[in-house]
């Protein structure tokens, strides 16, 4: 299992403490190039932990600020998620647009359009970072459009949800397993894709007709002859239709398919019954060739089924012996 570290400034020498965090940040979240208004009086600390290239963890930093270097920016393009707890931070993008994180607000920021920033105050955050590849078509849609901060306080409906997810998440970094970790990231990052797709007013024809599809598909997932031809015959629609409905929601019928099914999958390793195996598990939620299973189960969630079967039998192994 990854363990959550810490990292602080706390008996650095002043002068040293610039380069010392210039060069951590590099490691835990971008290569900014970092300067400093009062760098005698500059401290910081951080708690995270890293699994596979998802980082998560949280800040406290005195005032600083950072620019997107000339080159040697990011070898892949990243997403990346920040909730202000407290402090006022001010983000640029590329474009030249600019605005205010207050506390209580969130940004999703995207490395290609990301230019800089300034903690015009001692502030407090969260953040996770991830490549672009693993993050919701829709939300990676939504950071590249570099829209600003949005409301995350109570009152903010789904936004609010995710916000209480991120810290959740952040205050059990030292208990959660790998594949916790990973599919608690995973769950967030859901959450935070629906309350950034998922319109407020009255669900339009469309919209209805995808929420009834995504039910079926609930309903059938161990099915293995589940597919959008199936789905679309359940429901009086051309395979075309079903693919323009999932489209506006920024996925396809085949990635929520494979999707749901990882999650079924996931929840049952992590309870398998003693006689269990990976390929058991596997057959039962539809997928038919458990190497294809492994590795893209693996993508999803940075571990492979067979470390969550192995880690549910060693906890099962150890209440036993409690007893």
């Amino acid at each position: 299992m990854t363990a959550a570290a810490t990292w602080s400034t706390d008996g650095l020498p002043p002068e040293r403490t610039p380069d010392a965090w210039s060069s951590k940040v590099s490691e835990l979240h971008a290569a900014w190039v970092m300067s400093f208004p009062e760098p005698e009086r500059f401290d910081v600390s951080a708690r995270y932990r890293k699994l596979d290239k998802l980082t998560i963890g949280e800040f406290r930093t005195g005032r600083c600020a950072g620019r997107r270097p000339a080159s040697g920016w990011s070898a892949e393009p990243l997403v990346g998620v920040l909730m202000n707890l407290s402090g006022r931070l001010v983000y640029r993008y590329i474009r030249g647009e600019e605005f205010v994180l207050e506390p209580g607000q969130l940004v999703i920021w995207d490395s290609e359009t990301a230019h800089a920033f300034e903690a015009v105050e001692p502030h407090r955050e969260l953040y996770l970072l991830l490549p672009r590849e693993r993050v919701p078509q829709g939300l990676a849609e939504a950071a590249a459009r570099a829209n600003g901060a949005v409301p995350a306080g109570p009152g903010s409906g789904l936004l609010a949800i995710a916000a209480a997810q991120l810290r959740a998440i952040t205050h059990e970094l030292d208990q959660l397993s790998d594949a916790g970790l990973a599919i608690a990231c995973q769950s967030f990052f859901d959450t935070l894709d629906s309350a950034l797709t998922v319109p407020s007013e009255r669900p339009s024809p469309r919209a209805s007709l995808l929420l009834k599809v995504r039910q079926y598909i609930e309903d059938n997932l161990d099915d293995p002859g589940l597919c959008a031809s199936s789905i679309a015959a359940a429901h009086g629609i051309s395979v075309r239709t079903l693919h323009l409905v999932f489209a506006d929601s920024g996925t396809t019928v085949n990635c929520w398919i494979r999707g749901r099914r990882l999650k079924a999958c996931y929840r049952e390793l992590s309870r398998a019954r003693r006689m269990d195996t990976v390929t058991d598990v596997a057959f039962r939620w539809g997928f038919i060739n458990v190497g294809h299973f492994s590795r893209t189960f693996k993508q999803a969630y940075g571990v492979t089924p067979s470390s969550v079967l192995a880690g549910a039998r060693s906890q099962r192994s150890e209440s036993a012996s409690a007893k």
